[in-house]
C-alpha cells in the first residue's frame, strides 16, 4: 500500500497565515524616535520595546551579570540586559563589544544582539538572558552609582 500524503494544503495555509501576520504588524504601528528607541505607537509600558546600537549614549555594568544602557539624550530611556553567565567585570574598564545579529542595529529580543567583553588576551561571549526597557519609576530608583 503506497499512501502519499498532500502537505501542500496545509503549507498553503500556514504560508497564508504568515502573512497576514506580517500585514497586521504594519510600518505605520512602528514609531521611531529621534532618541533611537523603537516601541509601538501605542504601546503600554509592558509591551516589547527596542533600541539601535548606534543609539546608546552610555552603559553602566552594575553587576558581574547586568549591564544598563541609556539610549537616549535624555535620562529615561534605560535598557536592562542580564547575562546567562557571569560574563562582565566590574572591576576593570574592559570595553564591551556589541556585535548587531540580523543585519540591523535594531535590538529586540536576547536573539538580536552578540556581547563579548574584549580583554587583553582575547574575548569573552557573554550569554543573553534578557533585555528589557525600564519603566520611569524604575529609572529614577536607580541609584546614582549605577545610572548609565
Amino acid at each position: 500500500m503506497n499512501t502519499k500524503l498532500n502537505i501542500a494544503a496545509p503549507l498553503g495555509a500556514l504560508a497564508a497565515l504568515t502573512l497576514a501576520g506580517c500585514a497586521a504588524n504594519t510600518p505605520g504601528q512602528q514609531a521611531a524616535t529621534g532618541s533611537g528607541v523603537m516601541a509601538s505607537a501605542t504601546a503600554a509600558p509592558s509591551e516589547r520595546a527596542c533600541f539601535r546600537v548606534s543609539g546608546i549614549r552610555g552603559q553602566k555594568i552594575v553587576d558581574r551579570s547586568t549591564v544598563l544602557f541609556r539610549t537616549s539624550v535624555g535620562r529615561q530611556d534605560v535598557f536592562r540586559m542580564d547575562m546567562r553567565n557571569a560574563c562582565l567585570s566590574t572591576a576593570s574598564s574592559d570595553p564591551l563589544v556589541l556585535i548587531p545579529a540580523g543585519g540591523s542595529d535594531v535590538v529586540c529580543d536576547r536573539l538580536d544582539l552578540d556581547v563579548k567583553v574584549a580583554t587583553p588576551i582575547g574575548a569573552t561571549p557573554c550569554l543573553i538572558q534578557e533585555v528589557r526597557k525600564l519603566t520611569v519609576a524604575e529609572v529614577a530608583a536607580l541609584p546614582n552609582d549605577q545610572r548609565p
